[in-house]
């Protein structure tokens, strides 16, 4: 599985990478615009790459805004452990009930004792942060399925198709990756380079 994490960038639109993305073959893309209101992104999103997505039979999930989500239709919704801290009173079982059962929702966590609560409250999957050498991913996943648990764990970074090939190979069962397609000279070819990596 490979999630796209489409930021900003200041050679092309939200709707241009979203584009290249989906010409790249991409399945899933994870809209994460931090620095737009929520009034740009209904602009910027809103219709254009939500029916480009639709079209094109593509998961579009945002990164933590879970009431903007549900408001355009999306897939469902990433949340990062930064947002969790800012907002206290969320919780997986709360998105669960405002987002319905069948969205796709995950969390990012870098402590897997934490994966069996949500796992419990009905996440779809686990990320963890960027920066997590290969050995603390293994042990992260270890840790996971040493307690029975099947959920998928999906790890972040700045990969390259090398990268991604042994974050699956030690047991993540996808990878989401950014700037190494954004800033790509050529998204599309990038694209398409690694998802060949992971077949």
């Amino acid at each position: 599985m490979l999630q796209y994490i489409l930021t900003e960038s200041t050679r092309y639109s939200v709707a241009e990478l979203a584009q290249m993305a989906v010409e790249g073959g991409c399945l899933w893309i994870s809209l994460s615009l931090p620095r737009l209101s929520d009034e740009e992104i209904r602009a910027l999103v809103a219709p254009d790459v939500v029916d480009m997505c639709r079209e094109a039979s593509v998961f579009l999930t945002m990164d933590d805004r879970p009431e903007l989500a549900r408001e355009l239709g999306l897939h469902g919704v990433r949340i990062s452990a930064e947002y969790l801290a800012a907002h206290p009173g969320v919780g997986a079982m709360s998105l669960r009930e405002e987002l319905g059962p069948e969205a796709v929702i995950g969390m990012e966590t870098a402590d897997a004792s934490a994966v069996p609560a949500l796992v419990s409250a009905d996440i779809d999957f686990v990320t963890f942060p960027a920066g997590l050498d290969a050995d603390r991913r293994r042990n992260f996943i270890a840790a996971v399925r040493h307690v029975g648990l099947q959920i998928p764990v999906v790890a972040q970074g700045a990969f390259t198709p090398a990268d991604a090939r042994e974050a699956i190979a030690g047991g993540c069962n996808g990878v989401a990756v950014s700037l190494s397609i954004t800033d790509a000279p050529d998204p599309v070819t990038a694209m398409q380079t690694m998802l060949d990596s992971l077949l």
